[in-house]
């Protein structure tokens, strides 16, 4: 690839600027969820764990799109931490399930607050019509993923 092809793909690959725009957005949000001892992955999965309640490891898995090592290391730093707990599976004691570990409602509403301001801080240059088009288009990717 000649310097000026490589510019050009540089210059208009949106694969580039998806993964810029991510680095900024978790860089964003692990600074503003270090003042809850929380890291994005973990305040992710606790949010993925609060909607939907207990999950199977397998289900909390794909839900957050993680390599099994990926989430073992995450689930381990997070019992230790205090913010889950891994209890047998009532129908198969060989599995785990994965469950946030208790939390006072203001806690886990200031937890709340925090990523909902800093998301709506990140997106302010977009208008909602355009969050909503980038929402699908994110989605639209999404359901190719394994």
């Amino acid at each position: 690839m000649r310097d000026s092809d490589l510019r050009t793909y540089f210059d208009n690959s949106a694969a580039i600027e998806l993964g810029r725009a991510f680095r900024h957005l978790n860089r964003t949000f692990s600074e503003t969820l270090k003042l809850h001892g929380l890291s994005p992955l973990h305040a992710t999965m606790l949010m993925e764990l609060w909607r939907q309640g207990p999950l199977s490891v397998g289900a909390l898995q794909r839900q957050m799109s993680l390599a099994s090592s990926s989430l073992s290391g995450a689930l381990d730093r997070m019992e230790r931490a205090g913010l889950v707990r891994r209890t047998p599976s009532p129908g198969d004691r060989r599995s785990f399930v994965i469950e946030p570990a208790d939390w006072e409602a203001e806690r886990k509403q200031a937890v709340l607050d925090t990523l909902l301001e800093t998301e709506d801080d990140f997106f302010e240059p977009l208008s909602s019509s355009e969050r909503q088009q980038l929402l699908t288009l994110l989605r639209k990717i999404a359901k190719r993923s394994p």
